[in-house]
């Protein structure tokens, strides 16, 4: 059976302890975590504060737990791959074996090069930058993260699935069954509503929250690209808390995750 991992962004204004907290009492098996700052999200930062890491340690250890991955390393113009050091470092005490990263540089090859860099500052922790694909950044669509990964050439690397990613950027279910199995060692996991026209990679915007919904609520063909990746790996549940919808972030935590199953034991 696959392990259930609570993705940060399904309940992004979260701070750490909370956050454990709603996935634990939620039922998920586990989680990911927050350590790097994303672009346009909440961050509440763990490394550097060492009172809030011996806590969120002592919890995990509470629970059994070991970090799954940890988010998110952006790739862009002005990136210094050695500020990554610090949230790193914190992952790999947590346990993380995956750090998400993705694409935003306009300059191919100062990508290539910082994307080798974060590999080689992450293989010595047990850590494995796993690139996801995003339409509205831009390292977009399956064919550019497969050649960041070839022309990068490490052998801690990975791919993080991610549903509307690959729905939205034009790719399919037999793209993904004809990848190594080994660079798919978990996958994120949410439905979600196309705009009129799409797949359309070439006019691609920004990706609203509300297009994603609990899975089997919207129109993605999760059940293909679900038996495309290598079965019983982890997966990463990310629904965006909505707040309109009336619920308290615990309430929402645990109806993302009794969806979840209910689809997942009908797949």
């Amino acid at each position: 059976m696959n392990r259930l991992l609570l993705a940060p962004t399904t309940l992004p204004a979260a701070e750490p302890l909370a956050f454990i907290d709603a996935a634990a009492a939620a039922g998920f098996d586990g989680i990911g975590l927050r350590l790097n700052a994303s672009p346009g999200m909440p961050f509440h930062p763990v490394a550097g504060n060492a009172p809030l890491a011996r806590e969120v340690k002592r919890r995990l250890a509470s629970l059994g737990w070991k970090v799954h991955d940890i988010l998110s390393f952006y790739l862009e113009a002005y990136t210094d791959v050695a500020q990554f050091a610090a949230p790193l470092e914190l992952g790999a005490e947590l346990g993380a074996r995956y750090a998400l990263t993705i694409g935003d540089d306009p300059d191919w090859s100062r990508m290539r090069d910082n994307f080798g860099r974060l590999c080689d500052r992450a293989a010595p922790l047990g850590i494995s930058p796993s690139i996801e694909f995003v339409p509205r950044r831009l390292l977009r669509n399956l064919t550019q993260a497969l050649r960041l990964l070839d022309e990068a050439r490490r052998p801690n690397v990975s791919l993080c699935v991610d549903p509307l990613h690959v729905t939205r950027s034009g790719a399919t279910a037999d793209d993904l069954r004809r990848l190594d199995p080994r660079l798919i060692p978990y996958v994120q996991l949410c439905d979600g509503i196309l705009e009129p026209g799409e797949p359309d990679p070439d006019g691609l915007g920004r990706t609203a929250p509300e297009q994603r919904c609990m899975p089997g609520e919207g129109v993605l063909p999760l059940r293909a690209i679900l038996a495309a990746v290598p079965a019983g790996i982890p997966i990463s549940v990310e629904v965006p808390f909505d707040e309109a919808a009336g619920h308290t972030p615990a309430q929402w935590t645990k109806l993302v995750a009794e969806r979840t199953r209910r689809f997942l034991a009908t797949s």
